[in-house]
């Protein structure tokens, strides 16, 4: 039997024996309920280098010799006491994975007009997830960028022509926790971490998954990577911004 899919069964089984409620109101049956979710506003948009936030994501005149990335956005400013980043820190350190439904219904509210605010002008485009080594996968059981990245698609491929890519893009080398380094570490600690692995480019347009966005040294390798590739536009999109 496969971990994610016995990762489910316990989860289901936990819903069963101890039932989960909304993070915000106490309502049983959603770790963050619709209603809730409802009364913040989606989308939050910056310059991918010195952060300075902005209507399109896109980087500053200044920042754009430094920058990979075409633009970021996020769908919430990251706060450790805020619910959202409460359910981050549940999601990726207690491997509650049944989270995955808030972020499915933070999708559908706002992917879509996210990617517009964005101007990613593409007729098809690829979505791919921070890819995890294969040593943390297995610790984990799944990768959350993934999860995500899935529900991004589920919501925006009736509209784009979209392909999810969980494979064209690895994690080279094991790194140290980026959440336990400065900025300068964390720039060190991604340097060629990653490779395209295909025999065939990335699509043209493709966006970038991941749950927060801190220094952004992880996405801007990623993007570098990709660009070297044969991808033409790059683009972040994650749940929250640090």
């Amino acid at each position: 039997m496969g971990k994610i899919k016995m990762i489910s069964i316990i989860n289901y089984l936990k819903d069963c024996l101890f039932p989960i409620f909304c993070i915000e109101c106490k309502v049983e049956g959603e770790w963050w309920c619709k209603k809730c979710i409802k009364k913040n506003e989606l989308g939050v948009f910056y310059c991918p280098v010195c952060h300075l936030k902005n209507t399109n994501g896109k980087a500053c005149q200044k920042c754009q010799s430094s920058c990979y990335l075409n633009g970021v956005a996020a769908f919430f400013d990251y706060d450790e006491h805020a619910p959202v980043g409460q359910l981050i820190k549940k999601f990726k350190y207690n491997f509650a994975y049944d989270i995955s439904r808030v972020w499915q219904t933070l999708s559908d509210e706002a992917s879509l007009k996210i990617i517009d605010q964005l101007q990613i002008n593409a007729c098809e485009l690829s979505i791919v997830p921070i890819p995890l080594h294969i040593r943390r996968y297995r610790e984990r059981g799944f990768n959350q960028s993934e999860l995500i990245a899935d529900a991004i698609n589920e919501q925006i491929k009736n509209k784009i022509t979209t392909s999810l890519d969980t494979v064209g893009l690895c994690r080279s080398k094991i790194t140290k926790q980026q959440a336990k380094l400065n900025r300068k570490e964390r720039m060190e600690n991604m340097k060629d971490a990653f490779i395209w692995t295909k025999n065939i480019p990335p699509t043209r347009v493709v966006i970038l998954v991941d749950d927060v966005y801190t220094s952004g040294s992880t996405m801007q390798e990623c993007a570098r990577v990709l660009k070297k590739a044969g991808a033409q536009k790059v683009y972040g999109l994650v749940i929250a911004r640090d």
